[in-house]
């Protein structure tokens, strides 16, 4: 088994591909309540920084998708046990078309909540439960 680096603790952002930065902002800021920030100028690559908490999400432009055939790429978004179903419920208010309704699993032998949505450009985003490592 290996151990990490002991600097390495938490996510700075994760980056992802969108192909219209304003439908993804809409939905990130409009739907999620993501905090726009500002974004250095870097060139002709367009995109968008958002803040979510203590964590950002990037947005970059693209001009086609890449083929999610035969993956679940994802990214997580963590939703404290106590606030998960209203979080669901605002969420579903917000108009968050869900791709798999709120459902329970078990993760190394704990239930967890989960549900899935998709942003504009098919983007999978998952929202759940699973307690944070300390």
């Amino acid at each position: 088994m290996s151990t990490a680096v002991k600097g390495l603790v938490a996510y700075s952002h994760v980056n992802i591909c969108v192909t219209d930065v304003e439908a993804a902002d809409a939905f990130y800021i409009g739907k999620l309540g993501l905090e726009k920030l500002p974004r250095p100028d870097f060139g002709e690559f367009e995109g968008s920084w958002l803040r979510m908490g203590p964590s950002q999400l990037h947005l970059s432009k693209v001009d086609k998708m890449p083929n999610p055939e035969g993956s679940m790429s994802h990214f997580a978004l963590y939703i404290p046990a106590e606030q998960f179903d209203a979080t669901m419920a605002e969420l579903a208010e917000r108009g968050v078309d869900f791709a798999s309704q709120p459902s329970e699993r078990e993760d190394f032998g704990v239930p967890v909540r989960t549900a899935f949505a998709r942003d504009p450009d098919g983007n999978l985003i998952e929202f759940t439960d699973v307690a944070l490592f300390e």
